[in-house]
């Protein structure tokens, strides 16, 4: 059974046909959210979910798209000077049964966050860098990509303040705000993402990078009936 909870077209495309959330180039309004319930077919097992979403936007949806090629400025993750201070997953994802989720546990090879005070806690175990890319990204003007080199799963850790946490603390004229409106000079230097990943010897560098896009030339807003 394939069933997905409030979640969006974009969402769908992206599980489908493999790619990343930036490298869909459609519509705002895609990512209007459904709640999605559907069989599997006889002999269909788990692997062939995306292929079986595919059908599901061209019948229902009338999903019609193109893939293009473009050169993006993106920011790469790349290996630091003195190596990499990556911990190694205590269980990798292969380890773990598949028997009931206990909710409120890290989800293996997925990272979750928690907004604080202190800005975004961003964790979880058995987590590759692709994957640790693809959620900084949400946190950044630019994609994050992976070209580290670096494969295996790694249980992550990190905290830092988002870029648009950081300008709304400084205020105008660039000054960090304290409570009462003025400058702050007291608290201790905020952590940006740039900062963060280095804890595991790993840098932010901007670069130009080509990107594989995947361009939606037409979806409908309502699905067909089924």
């Amino acid at each position: 059974m394939i069933h997905y909870v409030n979640v969006s077209l974009r969402d769908l495309i992206r599980v489908a046909y493999g790619v990343r959330d930036f490298q869909i180039n459609g519509p705002d309004w895609i990512r209007t959210r459904f709640d999605i319930e559907a069989k599997y077919p006889t002999g269909a097992t788990e692997d062939q979910v995306p292929e079986m979403l595919q059908s599901l936007l061209r019948d229902r949806f009338k999903l019609q798209l193109h893939h293009d090629t473009k050169e993006r400025v993106v920011y790469a993750l790349v290996v630091g000077k003195n190596g990499p201070k990556l911990k190694a997953a205590e269980a990798q994802t292969s380890d773990y049964s598949d028997g009931p989720h206990r909710p409120g546990a890290p989800v293996r090879g997925y990272l979750q966050f928690l907004m604080g005070p202190s800005g975004v806690h961003v964790m979880g175990p058995a987590v590759t860098l692709s994957t640790l890319s693809e959620t900084l990204s949400h946190f950044v003007d630019k994609p994050i990509v992976d070209q580290t080199g670096i494969q295996g799963q790694y249980d992550i850790d990190l905290t830092f303040v988002p870029e648009n946490m950081l300008r709304m603390a400084r205020g105008p004229g660039g000054r960090t705000q304290g409570p009462d409106g003025g400058a702050d000079t007291h608290s201790e230097p905020r952590t940006t993402i740039f900062d963060a990943v280095q804890q595991y010897g790993l840098r932010l560098e901007s670069r130009k990078a080509p990107l594989m896009l995947l361009i939606v030339d037409h979806i409908e807003k309502k699905p067909t009936e089924n």
